[in-house]
């Protein structure tokens, strides 16, 4: 059985951990696509639509690294070196590549640079960046003119599940009625620094747990919000919590870092009062599913980071809903209006009054910030699993089931894609998850 709403104590330091930018629409970082590819049963037969890849490096070592490693997987590519910009633009102007992959700090035209003019001469191009961690604010405000970003060093597993993710849910996000809904909002919110700078504290090894404490309380949405679930969780145990300090050990930094993503959603949108959507039950649906989805996948084994993957997707999943509230409040009263009185699914609804669903616009407004696949993936699909391109056990399972079983207990009938759990070979564990 799985308890909602249980969070794990602080450790004394947390593992070091890669971070992964996709500054368009997809990320994977180096821990993420070990749990996503399955362990090292990663089928790299299931990327051969890739055929031409073109390196961009200035360090004649690390061309030849590319190549070599690339070049020898048997997976059909077909690999080309460049040493700059200009080269590689000369290049491709006689013979086309399906992707471009450019390191970011060139002498002459950087890596973004780059990437930019090829989003606008050759659109068709799958863009990667590799760089340093540090790099990921400047990457992510480069938001059109790349698909991935990768953390040095990357390896031929990590190169191939980046690839291999640029498919369905690359798709899903380019949907012209998705990308129209999101340009009707009032506003997407900027790129959350809070989440970046405790992100960095986190990974640095000789950075005391001082320093997030004090990134927390700068913050005061944040502050506010980690009072509020550490005080839930607390409920019956002790006295309120007031110390922010305090509950930032109570949460753990994990459990802290997802909040900075989710208090800067909150902040970002305040629904009008004049239509009825409870920000707090939303906030509380959100906390109890993500707290579940972690546990799901802590119950199936799976590693800490995929985990905390679920549980960052499961506190995530339903900000389209606030966002739509907040910057269309007629049209989206209406589809909650419609939702009753016809007794459908809201999502069906959504898809008929706006053309796209809570579900798209999440994972439309995460994709732009950069978060990691699974984590797209599970906000995107949250309600059709069957339809991503993942067809296994991963936090899209545990989003999905857990999702599933908060709203039965708000009282709604339990909806679950059997077919999708049957195929994964996962139906039969849904009981023992509740």
């Amino acid at each position: 059985m799985v308890n909602c709403c249980s969070f794990r104590p602080l450790r004394a330091r947390a593992p070091p951990c890669h971070i992964g930018v996709l500054a368009f629409q997809i990320s994977l970082d180096l821990e993420f696509s070990e749990a996503y590819s399955s362990g090292d049963s990663l089928d790299v037969h299931s990327i051969l639509y890739v055929k031409r890849i073109l390196f961009v490096e200035d360090e004649v070592l690390m061309r030849e690294v590319y190549g070599a490693m690339a070049g020898t997987s048997g997976a059909g590519w077909e690999v080309a070196t460049a040493a700059g910009g200009a080269e590689a633009l000369e290049m491709m102007k006689h013979r086309s590549f399906d992707v471009v992959a450019s390191d970011m700090r060139m002498e002459g035209m950087s890596g973004i640079e780059l990437l930019t003019e090829i989003s606008k001469l050759y659109p068709q191009t799958s863009r990667i960046i590799i760089s340093g961690s540090a790099d990921q604010a400047e990457a992510a405000a480069a938001l059109g003119s790349t698909h991935q970003f990768l953390v040095k060093p990357v390896d031929f597993k990590t190169l191939s599940a980046a690839l291999w993710s640029l498919g369905a849910l690359d798709e899903f996000l380019r949907d012209e009625k998705l990308k129209e809904l999101a340009g009707r909002l009032r506003a997407l919110p900027s790129f959350p620094s809070r989440y970046v700078e405790i992100m960095r504290a986190i990974e640095a090894e000789d950075s005391p747990l001082q320093v997030i404490y004090d990134l927390v309380v700068a913050d005061p949405g944040l502050t506010a919000k980690v009072l509020q679930v550490a005080n839930s969780v607390a409920m019956g145990f002790r006295e309120k919590i007031v110390d922010p300090q305090e509950a930032v050990q109570l949460l753990g930094l994990n459990t802290v870092r997802a909040l900075a993503l989710s208090a800067h959603v909150f902040a970002s949108y305040t629904p009008s009062q004049r239509i009825n959507f409870p920000v707090d039950t939303l906030w509380a649906h959100l906390m109890c599913c993500g707290d579940r989805a972690r546990a799901i996948m802590q119950a199936e084994g799976a590693d800490s980071a995929s985990a905390e993957a679920a549980y960052t997707a499961g506190i995530l999943h339903d900000i389209g809903k606030l966002m739509l509230a907040d910057s269309l409040p007629g049209e989206f009263q209406h589809a909650l209006a419609q939702a009753v009185t016809r007794d459908l699914p809201f999502h069906e609804i959504e898809l008929e009054i706006f053309g796209a669903t809570h579900a798209g616009l999440a994972a439309y407004l995460l994709g732009l910030w950069g978060l990691p696949a699974p984590i797209v993936e599970a906000v995107a699909f949250h309600h059709a699993p069957g339809k991503s391109s993942h067809q296994a056990f991963s936090p899209l399972t545990a989003v999905h089931v857990a999702n599933a079983l908060e709203h039965e207990m708000e009282g709604d009938p339990l909806v679950l894609d059997k077919e999708y759990l049957r195929r994964i070979g996962v139906a039969g564990r849904v009981e023992l998850w509740r």
